[in-house]
């Protein structure tokens, strides 16, 4: 409260009325703060009432703001992944009910009519699959994995293309930001083949330009970066530091300006013309004479992983100036030349077959790696290209579900080089696992005790000459291994038979995807037939589909190594064009196969769930997070309404009272006007 001493009492008027305007000054201003608080229920209105107050409510301000977004993110992560548990079970209904009338129509008498019509059904579940991999959330396709932006499956020459990423969309979500919010070609609905693997290491040289982080290192654990040292002669040693270091040219740039400083240091030449390099896979040093030598520092495996430091300690010479194979890894700036793998020989065209359309790809103008990808998948037939997860090889991969006919394969063409084969991307190689014959079902061969019932097929020559083929685990391995096996076989009975072996040969075909089986021309008496054994086996290669040519001379098998996408469109298809055939034993087949994709899909589900449990307690986590912060906040910076009303009052009192006090001191009396 304002107050007036009682020195003022025989005072200047003037200062006396200076004094009291001041007092009355600073209740007004009082009042007028504190109209302010209430009127805006705050205790703090600028930084400068309070800055210790102010700093910490500015903090919370900021975390109120995260976590409110946080929140925000919260609840879209929660609706695309209820949307992903919705369509899922939706998909899982439906399959129930495809596996349904398939099991229908096994256990009861074939009825062609019948199927027709349940084939229908079939192809509306499958219209109904296509609109649940197009199902949105608030954050896009939910099935889009990384890419939710764009739908994810489209029709496709009569087939369901899968374009969608691989992996999930991720997003800020606090403790819960590992949780994918969409997933993509890694579920039962959207899933992608990879069969065709490269088999060829292309073992790509090193270069300058080849990054750190593109090599497997000497010790096939990458490279790590750090300081090393070197010595000449068993001389001084110093370090050499590549922290800094980008690619293998700046390690190489690095570790000869070491060298040269310390030639300039010691009075000794050490390096020649050729310096510090890269040879094939390696660092390589031009030394005329005398022994370099790196170490690594205890702990240390710097030197280890660039291949220049060995246990024991070999130094670099005139005659060994190279170190350890680094093993570069493929990326898709690799130059076409820098590939050992191709050994020399230069890429031409091949043939790629897919979606029922085949496409000759020229590759004889790439220079890169990245340029064959953009060659294969610019033919417009819905494949992809990828670096095989060890980077030693190319992958291709077909997008589109659809029946046998729009399958995926590729092949070499005539006079191309055996480029398909070079990349080791030919689907039907002399190294290419029989297993993966008929959509990875490989085939069944007799097995039997009695060797007279173990002949899995017979081959029968124009003449009338009969070769019998019984063929053991061991001869289906690879396509390779099985020609071995049916030319040996065929050579023995051929020459049991007092006949020269050149009568008859199988091989695999040059350019057609198949196996290859001729018979001399010598045999003109009929054309070259192959009938079932035992066993499937004839069928399961396609010997029984196998094609005519050279007047009856050769046999072509049927391609049974084609990829096809492994997914629920695929083996809905495949019943549906089973149901229309009357082809009970693809009925079955196709049934067996939606089984398995049906668990995948149930452990998707599963997987969804788990992501939702963790989404909803995470939502909590924050929440009380934010409610702790919002009563901190409130206590630092809220006004207290009771405290500001009594205060107010006594601020209302003080102005009165002031006032009161300033009209009696300021009244004039006789004695004013007395001179």
């Amino acid at each position: 409260m304002s107050t007036f001493p009682t020195s003022y009492s025989r005072s200047p008027t003037l200062l006396f009325t200076q004094n009291s305007m001041n007092a009355l000054g600073r209740t007004n201003f009082d009042i007028s703060r504190l109209n302010e608080q209430l009127a805006t229920g705050l205790d703090i209105l600028r930084p400068s009432d309070d800055p210790i107050r102010s700093a910490t409510i500015s903090t919370l301000d900021a975390r109120l703001e995260y976590t409110e977004q946080l929140l925000k993110n919260l609840e879209f992560a929660g609706n695309s992944l209820g949307t992903l548990d919705n369509a899922l079970g939706d998909a899982k209904s439906l399959i129930d009910e495809a596996l349904a009338i398939a099991s229908d129509q096994l256990s009861t008498p074939a009825d062609p009519e019948s199927r027709r019509g349940q084939a229908v059904v079939i192809d509306s579940l499958i219209n109904s699959l296509f609109n649940i991999s197009n199902s949105q959330s608030l954050v896009g396709y939910v099935f889009g994995g990384t890419a939710p932006d764009t739908p994810p499956v489209e029709f496709l020459n009569g087939g369901y293309r899968f374009s969608g990423e691989r992996g999930g969309l991720l997003a800020a979500l606090g403790s819960a930001s590992d949780v994918p919010i969409t997933i993509g070609a890694n579920n039962a609905i959207g899933a992608l083949s990879n069969r065709i693997e490269g088999t060829v290491d292309l073992d790509p040289n090193l270069t300058e330009n080849t990054r750190l982080a593109d090599l497997n290192g000497a010790r096939q654990l990458g490279i790590s970066k750090g300081v090393f040292s070197m010595s000449f002669n068993a001389g001084v040693s110093v370090s050499v530091d590549i922290t800094n270091a980008d690619t293998i040219g700046d390690v190489a740039d690095t570790i000869e300006a070491a060298i040269i400083q310390y030639e300039a240091d010691n009075g000794v030449t050490i390096l020649g013309p050729g310096g510090v390099g890269v040879s094939g896979g390696a660092l390589d040093f031009d030394i005329p004479a005398g022994d370099l030598e790196f170490f690594d520092s205890l702990g240390s495996t710097v030197g280890a992983d660039l291949g220049i430091v060995q246990n024991p300690a070999v130094p670099f010479t005139s005659t060994a100036g190279t170190g350890l194979d680094l093993d570069p890894q493929l990326t898709w700036t690799t130059p076409i030349a820098e590939l050992n793998g191709l050994g020399g020989n230069a890429l031409d065209q091949i043939q790629l077959n897919t979606n029922g359309q085949s496409t000759s790809v020229d590759l004889s103008g790439a220079t890169t790696l990245g340029d064959i990808r953009s060659a294969i998948e610019a033919s417009g037939t819905g494949v992809r290209v990828e670096i095989s997860e060890d980077g030693r090889g190319l992958n291709v991969i077909t997008e589109t579900a659809g029946t046998n006919d729009l399958a995926m394969s590729i092949a070499e063409v005539a006079g191309g080089n055996d480029t398909a084969t070079l990349l080791g991307i030919r689907s039907f190689a002399n190294d290419t696992p029989i297993s993966v014959f008929n959509d990875g079902n490989g085939i069944e061969i007799a097995t039997g005790s009695d060797p007279a019932q173990n002949t899995d097929f017979t081959i029968t020559l124009g003449d009338g000459f009969e070769i019998a083929i019984d063929l053991q685990p061991a001869d289906i391995a690879t396509v390779g291994t099985l020609i071995d096996a049916i030319n040996t076989q065929a050579n023995t009975q051929l020459i049991a038979a007092l006949r020269p072996a050149s009568d008859f040969e199988a091989q695999l075909s040059s350019t057609t995807n198949g196996i290859e089986f001729t018979q001399s021309a010598l045999l003109v008496s009929g054309p070259l037939t192959i009938s079932a054994g035992k066993s499937a086996a004839a069928e399961q290669l396609g010997l029984l589909d196998a094609t005519s040519s050279n007047g009856g001379n050769t046999l072509t098998s049927e391609d049974r190594a084609k990829v096809r996408v492994n997914n629920l469109f695929t083996h809905l298809l495949d019943l549906a064009e089973a149901l229309r055939n009357d082809d009970t034993l693809g009925i079955g087949i196709a049934s067996s196969n939606m089984e398995e994709s049906l668990d995948e899909l149930i452990q998707s589900q599963a997987l969804v769930g788990g992501y939702a449990r963790r989404i909803d307690t995470e939502v909590m986590r924050q929440e009380d997070k934010q409610i702790f912060d919002l009563s901190m906040r409130s206590q630092l910076r809220d006004l207290d309404y009771a405290q500001a009303s009594s205060r107010f009052s006594q601020l209302q009192l003080q102005l009165q009272a002031t006032m009161s006090v300033i009209a009696q001191t300021q009244s004039r009396s006789l004695l004013d006007f007395i001179g």
